[in-house]
């Protein structure tokens, strides 16, 4: 039968039985883990509004990089290959637009004139 002072206790996690009673760590650990997980419980607490907005503002720069980045590469090549088309010559009578065109075209996908 089990004893009064039995009855009392509370059981312990499974990851506090291992480290610290049958492993053996330091009981000064456990004592600083368990008052850094309650300042940080306080501190999210306190800070919930900014912790939400700062995880917005995290989460919509990560989905726009990707975009920006796809742009950003395809700007530069475009810009590479009309450089390319105008110092080649390629086309001559062709215009302005008709190179940047092209550019895109090639850039996109596609095959320069010969």
């Amino acid at each position: 039968m089990k004893s009064n002072s039995d009855k009392n206790q509370t059981k312990l996690p499974w990851w506090v039985e291992l480290l610290f009673v049958q492993i053996g760590l330091p009981d000064a650990w456990l004592s600083k883990y368990l008052k850094k997980k309650k300042e940080t419980a306080n501190f999210i607490q306190e800070n919930k509004k900014y912790i939400a907005y700062s995880a917005i503002l995290i989460a919509g720069i990560l989905y726009i990089y990707p975009i920006v980045r796809y742009t950003s590469s395809s700007a530069s090549c475009i810009d590479r290959t009309t450089k390319y088309l105008k110092s080649n010559n390629v086309n001559r009578s062709r215009n302005e637009i008709d190179i940047n065109s092209l550019a895109v075209g090639y850039c996109h996908g596609g095959a320069l004139p010969e």
